[in-house]
């Protein structure tokens, strides 16, 4: 790999993290390959994850959409990097992303700097909205890498292995993460155990929803962890839900619904095994009559790419026109291929 001047390298990008120097992103700009020759370069400007998020910026920058400046100071202010601030910080790179999109496929669109949802869009005198939001609960992936940092520090054997049985968890109770994490990281520095077998979530047969085991090992070596789930598990159903009550119905987002006709859209990308194949079918059963979002959409992106997957599922209880009229001007983005298929009557069945 030949050296390689970088200063023109991610030109939109090092523009956005002008004066940021504790952005999240600056961690994939480090050397991180000791022990090669001092002649071989690392190509960080090549890193998928920076050239996706490039990608999008320049889209944007080209679009020039109404609000841009705001959106790139907030983009800039991001520093933290627990997990709860990279959470809000991918919510903000979902916004941004949708956004190029709509952007490439020569929608009109501004980005809201008032009160309500994020993207905004005019048809005539008629404005629709299209709110962003996440969901990412804390689950067997973050459980994985808590212990197996946790252990590392301690200097102890840090290779974490978890099997979850019948259906991975979408979320581990509060109480019972916190026991784990006690049993095999005592807070008094002593010895904690090397296994345990615990129920991360209780059954719930109203749902069809079974419990969640994990068996959780501690040994020499390479870890893993081991989930599985068949096609219509009902894992997902349990994510449609925890979407329904911690987003759809979360007080901020009833009143942004309120504001406009709006589509909201929940990335799903932090969640172990998040399955969309299913989910119009499955969130379906969710809606009650006083949901005034037009759509629920659930979204997961790589974070080494910008192309999105969406699968949304239509609110029975609105009106079908306003649907209607919201998927005609979108309809020229890949984005909302799925919603506008649906309000059709032409959409795939999932398989």
């Amino acid at each position: 790999m030949n050296a390689q001047n970088s200063s023109g390298d991610l030109p939109v990008l090092r523009r956005w993290l002008d004066g940021a120097s504790s952005h999240p992103l600056r961690w994939y700009f480090e050397y991180r390959r000791p022990g090669l020759h001092p002649s071989v370069v690392v190509a960080w400007w090549n890193n998928p994850i920076l050239v996706a998020v490039e990608q999008t910026l320049t889209i944007l920058e080209t679009a020039a959409p109404v609000g841009l400046d705001g959106k790139r100071r907030d983009f800039r202010a991001f520093t933290d990097m627990s997990g709860a601030g990279m959470q809000f910080f991918r919510t903000h790179l979902a916004e941004l992303t949708v956004g190029s999109h709509l952007a490439q496929a020569g929608v009109r669109f501004r980005f809201n700097t008032a009160d309500g949802p994020d993207l905004l869009m005019q048809c005539g005198q008629e404005t629709f909205g299209v709110e962003i939001g996440s969901r990412h609960p804390r689950s067997v992936s973050d459980l994985s890498h808590t212990l197996s940092g946790g252990l590392r520090a301690r200097g102890l054997p840090a290779a974490v292995s978890i099997r979850t049985e019948p259906i991975p968890p979408v979320s581990i109770r509060a109480s019972v993460r916190d026991s784990i994490i006690e049993a095999f990281l005592p807070a008094d520095g002593s010895p904690g155990v090397s296994f345990l077998r615990v129920e991360a979530s209780p059954a719930r047969p109203d749902d069809g929803i079974p419990a969640s085991w994990l068996s959780i090992q501690v040994s020499r070596g390479r870890g893993y962890t081991t989930m599985s789930a068949p096609f219509d598990s009902p894992h997902v159903t349990a994510m449609a839900q925890d979407v329904a009550v911690g987003v759809l119905r979360e007080k901020r987002k009833k009143r942004q619904a309120k504001l406009m006709p709006t589509v909201l859209i929940v990335d799903l990308s932090g969640n172990d095994l998040p399955d969309l194949r299913r989910w119009p079918e499955t969130f379906g059963a969710l809606w009650e009559p006083d949901d005034e979002f037009l759509a629920v959409g659930g979204m997961t992106v790589s974070t080494r790419s910008r192309e999105p997957e969406l699968r949304f599922s239509l609110n029975p209880f609105i009106e079908r026109q306003t649907l209607r009229r919201f998927a005609a001007l979108v309809s020229g983005c890949g984005v909302f291929i799925d919603l506008a298929e649906q309000a059709k009557g032409t959409r795939r069945r999932a398989g």
